[in-house]
């Protein structure tokens, strides 16, 4: 492989990374994403007195960022039943993961 392929390739891989490098919840490492069969919904409500950040462990169980929420905004999100969802502060550290449910839920980040 040459020095020019090599380039190439780590240029391409740099974005992939999760880009959230703050405290993780002990269960994060563990999750994924797994299929996309059964839909549902999440609607987060931000009821903490700051920003916080909303993440979608993809497939390979990195954090995809989603949105902001301010103090008292909410965000509907279409999601599936397999998907696990990350709630972080703006340093990124952890505040929880949730796991959809086949019921639209509300999820209440205090």
């Amino acid at each position: 492989m040459s020095p020019k392929w090599l380039m190439v390739g780590v240029l391409l891989l740099a974005p992939t990374a999760a880009h959230a490098d703050g405290t993780r919840c002990p269960q994060e490492s563990t999750l994924r994403s797994i299929n996309g069969n059964v839909s549902t919904e999440l609607t987060f409500i931000n009821q903490t007195g700051q920003p916080i950040r909303i993440y979608w462990l993809n497939y390979q169980g990195m954090r995809q960022f989603y949105a902001e929420l301010l103090p008292g905004q909410q965000h509907e999100q279409q999601t599936f039943v397999t998907h696990p969802w990350v709630v972080t502060n703006n340093s990124e550290d952890c505040l929880g993961v949730y796991l959809p449910d086949p019921q639209p839920r509300n999820i209440v980040i205090r």
